[in-house]
């Protein structure tokens, strides 16, 4: 509702601006330096071990770190703000002011840097498989930022305005989530000054770092590809691929809403050595992920074009070689997203890592070459063939691998057994 509100109000140069700034400051979120995801694994081997004292510690520790870093990079970008050419990095014409495109973009910046300590709250949730209420309070800010977005086109407010009544509402509410969680449902986690410590801190690090190499592909793939459109082909034909895009989204909803919880419960199944079980979950739902994936594709490559220009208009429709490019797309990320969620949650991500970065550079590389000889389906073409030659194969025999060693060191079950993990409830 959001997109097709937005196309239509702003036009395709507008929007174009819009999803490419929104998509480049995406990198924001890499100020984590991968703690993030680390402390999910943490908090879910102290619940498993009834241990409070270190769950408090860990994520004492994150918050500091993640705090000094939206400080640090706050204070870097406003010195640095100024000496960087927006206009011409973003291929602005003239239908937008420059004065806009700068204030755009520091709201933007702006906005993701206040939320990055907030964004803590999603992953403390969901260590302790309590993920829903997470689930809620994100329903509610998106209905809330809909619902902002419509009073400030009534209203005609700038660009930049819009777009902080837009997006500031989901932080601001994961920040308020984060506030109850550690002062109110789980006090035991509030964070003291006595907690922090340098270990802790390398520890995070330590399990971190691949995940945030990890964090740096994923960027790159999903927010490099608006940004080398606009600069190569200007914003207006970034308008039809973001849209695309977007609609292809969608095929992940599932996704999106069974891996965050399902990630914890790996986690805890494998502090208990519960390795028949994660291999019975894993083989379900890559079945499952497969199949609904291919529906999707299906639906895509058939339907897309009558459903975007009924949902964003005629500016947003794309062509039909695009639409099937981004049908590949939903097979293959599907796939990877399955793996990779079982990795992350056995903490089995330092080749991955590697193997993302190399990802993430041909990528970059490859949609560069390809957008000058073939347009935006080149940039998707890029993200394809950087996954199918250096990811899909090799992370498919660690996957295997690690299953495999899983069967070897089975064990009788845990004598706490009536508290296996929630997500077997789910599956049932």
């Amino acid at each position: 509702m959001s997109i097709s509100l937005t196309v239509r109000y702003l036009g395709g140069d507008r929007y174009g601006l819009w999803a490419t700034v929104a998509g480049a400051v995406m990198w924001v979120n890499l100020l984590d330096l991968g703690v993030a995801n680390a402390l999910t694994n943490n908090l879910a081997r102290a619940h498993a071990l009834d241990d409070r004292l270190s769950a408090a510690q860990h994520l004492t520790n994150a918050l500091l770190m993640t705090g000094s870093m939206a400080v640090i990079a706050g204070l870097t970008f406003a010195v640095g703000f100024r000496y960087v050419n927006w206009v011409r990095l973003l291929n602005v014409g003239a239908a937008v002011p420059q004065f806009e495109v700068r204030h755009f973009v520091a709201a933007a910046i702006g906005l993701l840097l206040a939320g990055l300590p907030g964004g803590l709250a999603g992953r403390v949730l969901a260590g302790y498989q309590e993920l829903h209420r997470y689930n809620f309070v994100t329903c509610a800010g998106a209905i809330t930022g809909l619902l902002a977005l419509a009073l400030g086109m009534i209203f005609h407010v700038s660009m930049p305005l819009l777009f902080i009544l837009s997006a500031g509402c989901l932080p601001l509410a994961s920040l308020a989530l984060l506030v109850r969680t550690i002062g109110w449902s789980k006090p035991w986690l509030r964070p003291r000054l006595l907690l922090s410590n340098k270990n802790t801190i390398l520890e995070l690090l330590s399990s971190g770092w691949a995940f945030f190499l990890i964090q740096i592909s994923a960027v790159v793939v999903y927010s490099s590809d608006n940004l080398i459109v606009s600069h190569y082909l200007g914003p207006a034909e970034v308008t039809p691929y973001s849209v695309t895009w977007r609609l292809a989204s969608l095929a992940a909803v599932v996704q999106s809403l069974l891996f965050p919880a399902l990630w914890p419960a790996y986690a805890e199944a494998h502090a208990r050595r519960d390795y028949n079980w994660v291999r019975r979950t894993f083989t379900f739902t890559l079945r499952g992920t497969v199949v609904f994936n291919a529906a999707s594709a299906v639906l895509l490559v058939s339907l897309g074009k009558p459903l975007i220009r009924l949902w964003a208009g005629p500016v947003a429709v794309p062509s039909a070689p695009l639409l099937v490019a981004m049908a590949v797309w939903i097979l293959v990320s599907g796939f990877m997203s399955v793996e990779s969620c079982l990795l992350a949650a056995l903490n089995r991500t330092r080749a991955q890592a590697v193997l993302s970065i190399v990802a993430a550079a041909l990528n970059v590389t490859l949609s560069i070459t390809l957008v000058q000889r073939v347009g935006s389906l080149g940039v998707i073409a890029g993200t394809i063939l950087s996954y199918l030659f250096v990811l899909v194969v090799p992370q498919s025999i660690l996957v295997r691998n690690l299953l495999r060693e899983g069967c070897r060191a089975s064990q009788p079950e845990a004598p706490f057994e009536s508290r296996r993990p929630m997500a077997e409830s789910a599956a049932s």
